[in-house]
């Protein structure tokens, strides 16, 4: 009892902190303002490009939607894990858990369901809201929970090689090219695009691909993405534990 009560001060703790960081908060705002002009956008370009060069866009509407409801929204969730975790060892709670009776990896856990389940939430009401690449609920969901991990990967990346938010500020410029990548996927030719499911939530966005056109065989790169997610949240949490001890 005791245990879940130090974890949940801690969590309001990292949840007032999330309410006074205009960044976050204004990042969340721009990508579901993005969201619903895309909502109207979409269907206008598809047109537009039809119309006037005689172009075909809409076989390229599901990889723009997994683009934004997957990776975009995996990104911004581990954002802001990275950001609570930097937080936390700037002001010595970290340390202060490493010798305390709530373990630190308990701590890790509990943050990282909550950057999963932020992650999920926002992916699933962008999709109620684009409406557009839609592959069905079974599909998203799918796709969404696959991506989830991603958040977690990303925010103990951040925290773990930054020493500080300016620090996490300048890596997030090169980190904010992963989620480019995975989507750069949808251009490569079928075997090579096994070298991207290194990066897990590249598999998250297959499975929209696969879930989009109709096609059955998507729960093989489920299963390739969630071991792959769960070897790399091991290392990360284990990179991250040693950081936290420097």
């Amino acid at each position: 009892m005791a245990t879940g009560q130090a974890i949940g001060a801690m969590l309001r703790t990292d949840g007032l902190r999330l309410a006074r960081d205009r960044f976050l908060l204004s990042v969340s705002a721009y990508i579901l303002g993005l969201t619903v002009a895309m909502r109207w956008l979409l269907p206008w370009l598809t047109a537009e490009l039809r119309t006037r060069l005689d172009f075909d866009f809409t076989p390229y509407v599901p990889l723009l939607a997994s683009h934004l409801l997957i990776q975009i929204s995996g990104q911004l969730g581990g954002i802001v894990m990275g950001m609570l975790l930097l937080e936390s060892r700037e002001d010595g709670t970290v340390k202060a858990l490493l010798a305390a009776p709530v373990p630190l990896e308990r701590y890790l856990a509990v943050l990282g369901l909550s950057a999963m389940g932020l992650t999920m939430a926002l992916a699933l009401l962008e999709g109620a809201i684009l409406g557009w690449g839609f592959p069905g609920w079974a599909g998203l969901l799918a796709a969404v929970i696959l991506g989830a991990p991603g958040a977690v990967i990303f925010g103990l990346l951040v925290a773990a090689i930054a020493d500080d938010k300016m620090q996490a500020f300048a890596y997030l410029k090169i980190l904010g090219l992963l989620p480019v990548t995975a989507s750069i996927a949808w251009f490569v030719p079928t075997p090579w695009q096994w070298v991207f499911a290194l990066y897990p939530p590249y598999c998250a966005s297959k499975v929209y691909w696969l879930a989009s056109a109709g096609e059955g065989g998507w729960w093989s790169f489920a299963l390739i993405g969630g071991a792959g997610s769960a070897l790399w949240l091991w290392l990360l949490g284990r990179l991250f534990l040693r950081a936290a001890r420097r």
